[in-house]
């Protein structure tokens, strides 16, 4: 009994890696309230997951705020061009359904779609980019665009991982409504944690090479 309740023991580290899993969700939705803070508030949630995945033990509320603090510039910039690029497709697709039928306006859709998808791809790395390595912002755009063309099939693994929630909520609402207190407890890091998971091959790289990261206790990663 004494054995079960060890620190070392599998079972209560996994239950640990749980707790963190679930106060940096939570952290991440409700720095996310404002919407503006969305993207800093990602890069947090991305650097405690990238520490979890990577065998650390982050203090999670520290870590989290000083990814935030530290990237709020750059990650916001980022989150708002999103958003604007987001704007602009949305107002394309009601407009080609506006002017546009049959066959010219399945092609407006697939273009939108395929465009979306592409902006997707490249926000797949430039989040995670911008939690761990120090570079200016139209460097990370840049990277995360080569690397998005560069490691396709991963690209491909990753995107269609963080498309899911939205395609899960534009398909079938109802379902996606009845999941939402997973979201609000652990769904949101979860996704984070495989994404990362995706990722380390990709940052083993890039460290093996030139880039280095933001913080000294990453640099054995």
């Amino acid at each position: 009994m004494k054995s079960l309740f060890n620190f070392d023991n599998p079972f209560i580290q996994l239950l640990c890696r749980l707790g963190d899993m679930m106060i940096v969700n939570v952290l991440f939705w409700v720095c996310c309230l404002p919407v503006v803070t969305a993207g800093a508030s990602l890069c947090g949630l991305v650097k405690v997951v990238q520490a979890i995945t990577l065998g650390d033990e982050p203090e999670v509320i520290r870590t989290f705020f000083k990814a935030f603090r530290t990237d709020f510039r750059q990650s916001t910039a980022a989150w708002l061009a999103l958003v604007f690029i987001a704007a602009c497709l949305a107002g394309d697709l009601m407009l080609a359904r506006l002017c546009l039928a049959g066959g010219a306006l399945t092609a407006a859709r697939v273009l939108v779609a395929v465009l979306a998808l592409a902006v997707l791809a490249a926000a797949c790395y430039l989040f995670p980019l911008l939690a761990r390595y120090e570079n200016t912002l139209r460097e990370h755009c840049r990277n995360a665009l080569l690397l998005a063309i560069g490691k396709l099939p991963r690209t491909v693994a990753l995107t269609a991982l963080n498309a899911a929630p939205f395609v899960l909520a534009w398909a079938a609402p109802v379902t996606f409504l009845k999941s939402l207190a997973v979201w609000l407890i652990v769904g949101f890091a979860g996704l984070s944690y495989l994404g990362c998971m995706l990722l380390r091959p990709v940052l083993a790289q890039l460290e093996g090479r030139s880039a280095k990261p933001k913080d000294n206790e990453d640099e054995g990663a």
